[in-house]
């Protein structure tokens, strides 16, 4: 499992867990010291990018589709910066 920590600036630390198969996203844990509301919603974010491609600006537009449309609220953290440490997690 390839895994990458960054502290977002102004913001949390964001911890990802990450396996990969051709370019798409086959695991993902998403951890750190941020906030999610409602706490439990984070595995929607997780299961959202399950055979995403590594693209940055893809897994951004995923995680803001998931937001918007189950009202979650980030605080600390926000999808773009989610999206960089995939990318860092995955080595591309």
């Amino acid at each position: 499992m390839q895994q990458a920590i960054y502290k977002v600036p102004n913001g949390k630390l964001l911890k990802i867990f990450l396996e990969q198969e051709t370019g798409k996203i086959t695991t993902v844990k998403i951890t750190g010291d941020f906030f999610i509301y409602p706490e439990e919603k984070i595995v929607l974010l997780e299961q959202a990018l399950l055979g995403e491609d590594l693209s940055e600006e893809k897994i951004a537009e995923k995680l803001k589709s998931v937001v918007e449309k189950e009202n979650l609220e980030l605080f600390g953290v926000d999808c773009e910066s989610i999206a960089k440490v995939v990318i860092m997690a995955s080595g591309s």
